[in-house]
């Protein structure tokens, strides 16, 4: 790190090879001991960003759950990213991003040849509180901006002027919105941990939900129980929206519209069609129609 480049950093984290296995199995006492990093803010600076990239392979980088003392923009850069909560997994496509508050435990895991970018704040330079979390679009001219000044040396006082500005277009209220995000709330209950990593590992497994519970060894009554007590839904309509979220990506990534379905668990692309039209208003054709015709996707996509 130069010595005008602050806390701006980019960075090459080792690829564990179960990492794409492991994201989603952490008990709930792992995420109660989350430890909190130190901080990586050093005065006079407001801000820093991590860059995390991954080689060609079939893993991402991944790191236990854990919290910074500093609120956390992730955002997406390039491809696709995952960020998860113990209770909520969030899908990052390029440009979008969530804030997390401080103290929040997290982990996060990144599809084959994506960016994902972790740009920390303090809460004495923000100009409201971070105290929930926040969809936001981060600007595509912020983006660049934030990765210039991690690469970048630079008198202190200019580079100190540039993460103010930076502060203020992410904290400025947007109003664009942008199709495709992806939150898929996640029961905390333990009993359904392995039926939830399964789900989530193979959204299109053609199995019925009663073959699912019997292959864990859960009774029907305490699976639709517990999803409707922690994420209040039941269990079909998780699932579809688990479904539903990777069937987005697809189709906008430009998967056939039958390979999505059959990937997504659907026998025939009609029903795919029905199922997406109720999950998101249209059908899967108007859907890429309407994001590529975007601005917003426009702008951000890669």
């Amino acid at each position: 790190m130069g010595p005008g480049r602050g806390a701006d950093r980019r960075e090459r984290r080792p690829i564990e090879p179960d990492a794409e296995r492991r994201v989603n199995s952490y008990r709930q006492d792992e995420w109660a001991a989350s430890p909190v990093q130190p901080s990586t803010i050093r005065e006079p600076y407001l801000m820093g960003t991590g860059v995390v990239t991954g080689e060609d392979t079939d893993t991402r980088p991944l790191a236990p759950p854990h919290a910074h003392p500093d609120a956390m923009l992730a955002w997406c850069y390039r491809g696709t990213v995952w960020v998860q909560l113990q209770d909520a997994m969030w899908r990052l496509a390029p440009g979008q991003g969530i804030w997390i508050p401080a103290g929040t435990p997290h982990t996060a895991r990144h599809e084959r040849d994506s960016t994902g970018c972790y740009t920390y704040i303090s809460d004495a330079s923000l100009l409201s509180p971070i105290d929930d979390i926040v969809q936001v679009l981060v600007p595509r001219a912020v983006q660049e901006m934030l990765l210039h000044l991690g690469v970048n040396d630079m008198p202190t006082a200019l580079r100190v002027r540039i993460q103010s500005v930076l502060i203020e277009m992410l904290q400025h209220p947007s109003t664009e919105t942008a199709d495709g995000w992806g939150e898929v709330p996640m029961p905390t209950d333990e009993r359904v941990r392995s039926l939830v990593q399964a789900v989530l590992a193979d959204p299109g497994d053609p199995r019925s939900a009663r073959d699912l519970f019997g292959a864990h060894g859960l009774h029907e009554r305490t699976v639709l129980r517990i999803f409707q007590n922690d994420v209040g839904m039941s269990f079909g309509r998780w699932r579809t929206g688990v479904r539903m979220t990777l069937a987005a990506r697809l189709i906008v990534d430009g998967t056939p519209i039958g390979a999505a379905a059959h990937r997504c668990g659907y026998a025939t692309t009609s029903a795919f069609s029905a199922a997406f039209k109720e999950r998101f208003g249209s059908t899967p054709r108007q859907h890429v129609a309407r994001v590529q015709a975007d601005p917003v996707h426009q702008r951000y996509w890669r």
